[in-house]
């Protein structure tokens, strides 16, 4: 037994609802397998398939052909075994701005069950039924409701077999070629183009007529209506026909209601035929879900209201590239909302309002940061961001600039953009043009004074006038012209003015005046380029064009003149011949492509611009894809070499997760920016780590030096026991630096535990250092003293050895050596003097000992402590000769060993060549 309750919990949930209207509901119901003719009849006639599970679907209907298609397949089922039951009760259709379909019943209907029977059974809510009795050849019989089904007057209908009952529905489709008439190119495009459509029209024999530059179709069922639309966009899809047979078009398709077809239909359809999108036809949504499966419904633009069904909306085959090769871009409705040509905005180009209400009058000057701003949103955050802005907009219309400009989030960064699209023709950005002659201000450099010219205050007023006290302002301004008929800014002044009261002959002459009079060139250039967007903004386009190259050629590093003769293009509906001119503007200024993406004047074109772009998009986005795998490598090396408190992990961490954050943001220009910086990154990761690699080196090797400092000055102690303390860290020390020189820094693993260790080494070597000043004070004592005593015992031998051999010979022959004088003085008490003369001598060998030993102690101490160094060289040298020799003694081992090898390898092979 089918439960409706089950098929309705497989929709979705009716939330974001976008748009809604009510119909009728079919709840179709089967046994194994439903015959396709059941669902071939409910889409012929109008039906929506909103969802099916095993053996029951539902269907919603928009008009009363359900009864119709009923009473078709009842007749059917007269002669032919159908096992099918059927409930049509209404029913409210709800679509979210994903266009997901969900439906709305009453609580008593959706808890329904159904059994089917052998044979086709209807039945029909009595809600359903009010006002359909006199439907042609249709009644209805109340029967009592089956078990499950809801407790109302259900009804099952009465067909009349000979009815044909044909569908109602019925359509005009209108096909308008852009261009003018009397254009050479456009006689032959549209020539042959027309040429096509109307080998389509004879194929399925649809009546047409042809009046002036308009192609009425009428098409009187929905399968010839499907048919046509499949063979129109398949026969002039772009991309699988030759180029040049296809000429811009505009298609509309409308519910015949209550027009005749003759040649006054496409005025009484009531569309502005000049700034319609050609090649994607024009259909309410109504009638775009009834053509069923292969076709693309797509948005005008977004609007924050709910969307009424019988709105339009573009469709183009699923096949199209455009379907699913295109930026998913949202536009707010009120920012396009109006003519895009004439009774637009000069200062902006928005639609939506007037000059004179404009908000960049009084909003401060472009600032290049805020095109910096844009390329770091998401994509959809800028559809967030258009949202809000549609919200906003259409609660409080020109009010709302002010509260969007003034925000601090992404909508306000986004309006910020869209009105600095234009904003070389701003009045807030004639003052800096004004005094920088349209070139951006270096950073640094000192602003420029302002001159005594009336022109100044009066832009000021200018820019504070109401509507109403223009006209007094524009007598002030032509009294300053007449007392300074050579300066250009007032004319230009007075051009503005003009513009604000809509009178943009004068406007434009006036501008004509100051380009005249201005010796600049960047100003002249400036003053011609105000006049084309004149003419763009009264729907001059082929003048605006010519304006445009001419000021073009004058500037060509001025791209925003080329941009907007793109604008043009694209506003006369030729978006197509301008493609490759807007993919190359942003391949050599990427800036330029969010431009592209959230300009308003774009509309015309946007959904063969987005998909133009969508190349350049994809392939960025493949590169940033790629990229940010790099940036993971990158910071996983990071991590490996340095850890979480190194100064390069600190420094280049936060670089790298920027990157990765950028490498996250589904914009162009964040790609780009991924793709030049990662790079540059991680060529400084190498270079950081090649420079604390050699950091690292010289500091083991500045530690070695301490060290071998340390072990010359601790050399030459004579107390074994007081080295022990001191040895033990020494050891430690030399370990540690004998393994840091033993491995490769090279290796992440290595220099981060090499790195680890200096803290330890850095302890030891304060700790020696510490110990050797009492090592050194032991080592010098002992030297001094040493020295001192070996000093003093020469000196007091050789004293007393004087002193005991010379008074004994100056005793007993003095006489006869002449020493009479200092025989006399000794006298008889010589053994008295002896003692004197002994402990003279013993403390001039003291006096001696201790001069001779501060003269020559530190000449002794570094002889020692060379000798010490040379011993140590020597017994280092031998042990690297000890290596050498042995590793030279492995290596011909090894040698003879590989040797030996081959020679059994070679007879083993000799042997086995001889067994064959």
């Amino acid at each position: 037994m089918a439960q409706l309750s089950q098929l309705l919990s497989r929709l979705p949930e009716g939330k974001d609802v976008h748009m809604s209207t009510m119909g009728h509901v079919l709840w179709v119901c089967w046994h194994n397998n439903l015959t396709p003719a059941v669902s071939q009849t409910l889409l012929n006639y109008g039906g929506m398939l909103v969802g099916e599970e095993h053996e029951q679907a539902l269907w919603f209907f928009f008009t009363d052909d359900v009864f119709l298609a009923l009473a078709r397949l009842m007749v059917w089922g007269n002669f032919n075994e159908l096992p099918v039951s059927i409930e049509l009760f209404p029913g409210r259709l709800q679509l979210s701005s994903k266009r997901t379909a969900s439906l709305s019943l009453d609580g008593a209907l959706q808890a329904q069950q159904m059994l089917v029977r052998d044979s086709l059974e209807v039945w029909v809510h009595p809600k359903s039924r009010e006002g359909r009795s006199a439907l042609p050849g249709i009644s209805f019989e109340s029967r009592p409701a089956r078990q499950g089904m809801a407790s109302v007057d259900w009804a099952t209908p009465v067909v009349d077999v000979r009815m044909p009952y044909s569908s109602t529905q019925t359509w005009f489709a209108i096909l308008h070629p852009l261009g003018s008439p009397l254009d050479k190119a456009f006689q032959s495009g549209w020539s042959a183009m027309f040429k096509r459509i109307e080998a389509l029209l004879q194929k399925h024999k649809i009546k047409s007529i042809v009046h002036e530059t308009f192609v009425m179709v009428s098409v009187d069922n929905l399968l010839m209506l499907r048919t046509f639309l499949r063979d129109y966009l398949r026969s002039f899809d772009k991309e699988n026909n030759e180029p040049g047979t296809c000429w811009p078009c505009v298609c509309v398709v409308a519910d015949r209601n209550n027009l005749n077809f003759n040649t006054d239909l496409p005025k009484k359809i009531g569309l502005q035929w000049d700034n319609l999108m050609p090649d994607f036809p024009y259909i309410s949504y109504r009638n775009a879900y009834l053509l069923g499966d292969g076709f693309t419904v797509r948005d005008l633009r977004f609007t924050g209201d709910q969307t009424s069904m019988d709105s339009w909306c573009n469709v183009l085959l699923d096949e199209n590239s455009i379907s699913v090769r295109s930026i998913p871009l949202l536009m707010a409705g009120h920012l396009t909302a109006g003519s895009s040509g004439a009774g637009g905005c000069f200062y902006c180009g928005i639609p939506s309002h007037t000059a004179a209400e404009c908000p960049t009058r009084t909003y401060f000057p472009s600032r290049p940061e805020t095109w910096e701003e844009v390329a770091s949103l998401d994509l959809e955050n800028i559809n967030d961001a258009f949202r809000h802005i549609e919200m906003v907009l259409g609660q409080k219309g020109a009010d709302g600039y002010e509260e969007l400009l003034e925000g601090k989030d992404d909508a306000a960064v986004l309006m910020q953009a869209v009105l600095d699209i234009n904003g070389p023709s701003q009045l807030r950005n004639v003052p800096r043009h004004w005094l920088y002659r349209l070139r951006e201000p270096d950073p640094d450099e000192e602003k420029p004074t302002r001159d005594d010219s009336p022109a100044w205050d009066l832009l000021d007023q200018l820019s504070r006038a109401t509507p109403d006290e223009l006209p007094d302002l524009d007598k002030k301004v032509a009294q300053s012209i007449t007392r300074h008929q050579r300066d250009p800014r007032l004319r230009m002044v007075r051009a503005f003015l003009f513009i604000q009261r809509n009178d943009f002959s004068h406007a434009s002459a006036c501008f004509r005046e100051a380009a005249s009079l201005t010796p600049a060139p960047t100003l002249q250039a400036w003053n011609e380029y105000l006049q084309a967007r004149l003419s763009e903004e009264q729907g001059q386009y082929g003048t605006a064009i010519e304006q445009y190259a001419q000021v073009w050629r004058v500037m060509p590093q001025w791209r925003d003149v080329q941009y907007r003769g793109i604008v043009c293009r694209v506003k006369m509906g030729f978006a197509e011949q301008v493609l490759e001119q807007i993919t190359k503007l942003v391949r050599e200024d990427p800036s330029y492509f969010n431009r592209v993406l959230i300009d308003p004047a774009l509309e015309r074109g946007r959904l063969l611009i987005l998909s133009s772009l969508y190349d350049l998009w994809a392939e960025a986005k493949k590169n940033a894809e790629e990229e940010r795998v790099k940036i993971n490598a990158m910071e996983a090396r990071l991590n490996d070499w340095f850890p979480a408190d190194h100064p390069v992990q600190l420094n280049l961490g936060r670089k790298i997760h920027t990157l990765e954050a950028l490498s996250n943001i589904n914009n162009y220009l964040a790609f780009l920016q991924v793709l030049e910086q990662r790079p540059l990154l991680e060529k400084e990761l190498e270079e950081s780590i090649e420079r604390e690699v050699e950091e690292l080196r010289n500091r083991y090797k500045y530690y070695l030096d301490v060290l071998q400092e340390i072990r010359d000055e601790a050399s030459w102690v004579p107390f074994p026991s007081v080295l022990r303390d001191f040895s033990s860290d020494f050891n430690e020390s030399a370990g540690i630096i004998n393994w840091a020189f033993a491995c490769n820094f090279n290796e992440a693993e290595t220099f981060k535990r090499a790195q680890s260790t200096t803290p330890r080494i850095n302890e030891l070597l304060r700790n020696l250092k510490k110990r050797l000043k009492f090592l050194r004070m032991v080592r010098d004592g002992t030297l001094f003293g040493l020295t001192m005593v070996k000093t003093f015992i020469w000196v007091e031998i050789v004293g007393l050895l004087l002193c005991f051999l010379g008074v004994p010979i100056v005793v007993f022959w003095g006489d006869s050596l002449h020493l009479g004088w200092l025989k006399n003085l000794l006298g008889e008490n010589q053994w008295s003097i002896q003692k004197v003369l002994a402990v003279i001598i013993t403390i001039i060998a003291i006096g001696v000992g201790a001069l001779r030993t501060t003269l020559v102690f530190d000449r002794k101490r570094e002889k020692l402590l060379e000798q010490a160094r040379e011993q140590r060289e020597k017994a280092q040298q031998m042990r690297l000769e000890r290596i050498r020799r042995q590793r030279v003694a492995e290596a011909e081992k090894a040698r003879r060993i590989q040797q030996a090898e081959n020679e059994r390898e070679v007879r083993r092979q000799l042997k086995e060549r001889s067994k064959n």
